[in-house]
């Protein structure tokens, strides 16, 4: 193996050189990525987008052409970093002079023209995005917010927002996937007794459904109030 190949490039590359590139072009962008801190990369700002783009770039271009170096793609990566690092923090303390503050598109229903200008962004990009947040009335629009990743976040007015259970005063019953009664024919005891309910009432509701506890795979209590039971496979 030729190192001065390996670090400056030539004519051609040996397989062990190309590994060794594409290891040490990943490594480098996977280790600078992380010093770099989970915001900027949770957070896609554009300088971020440019940085991660073009390091992309870099290294698939250096991995692939035998004749570039490999000293100066990680030159380029380390300073593309350090950069995107420095413009993050004066965002961090000084939004306003990268740009990436959040620009209010609609207040109350009404367009702010202006604020749609500053952001160049369409009447129809505007109405496409508010239809894909499932808001077909400008009327219904408290707030739309352009955020600095590029996402338009939408408050919706108090009349036009879904009616939750506490607004009815209804209460709470379980959510998600339900809360599980039986599994694999066994009586969960302590999920029963959680919500204040009898085994003896557990059994009756599942003979209603035709079946016995130990004929049972799963028997869950939806949010509904309903008893979704599952047999088991041997029994269908």
């Amino acid at each position: 193996m030729n190192w001065d190949t390996l670090w400056n490039g030539g004519p051609s590359l040996t397989p062990l050189e190309i590994f060794l590139r594409v290891t040490i072009l990943y490594f480098s962008i996977v280790v600078m990525t992380r010093l770099m801190g989970p915001r900027q990369v949770g957070i896609v700002s554009a300088f971020n987008f440019i940085t991660h783009a073009g390091m992309a770039h870099v290294a698939t271009s250096r991995m692939v052409n035998p004749e570039s170096s490999l000293t100066a793609a990680l030159v380029i990566i380390a300073v593309a970093y350090s950069l995107s690092l420095l413009l993050s923090m004066i965002d961090y303390r000084f939004p306003s002079w990268v740009g990436t503050s959040p620009v209010p598109l609609v207040q109350n229903g009404q367009i702010l023209q202006k604020n749609l200008k500053r952001a160049q962004v369409t009447m129809d990009d505007l109405l496409a995005q508010l239809r894909l947040k499932k808001v077909h009335n400008l009327s219904d629009v408290a707030a739309a917010v352009l955020e600095p990743m590029g996402e338009l976040s939408v408050i919706k007015t108090p009349e036009s927002s879904p009616i939750t259970r506490s607004m009815l005063k209804l209460p709470d019953t379980p959510t998600g996937m339900g809360t599980v009664l039986i599994y694999d024919g066994k009586v969960e005891r302590q999920h029963l007794y959680a919500l204040g309910l009898k085994e003896h009432w557990l059994k009756k509701e599942i003979a209603k459904k035709g079946f016995s506890v130990s004929q049972v795979l799963l028997a869950t209590l939806e949010s509904t109030g309903n008893i979704h039971v599952s047999v088991q496979n041997n029994l269908n």
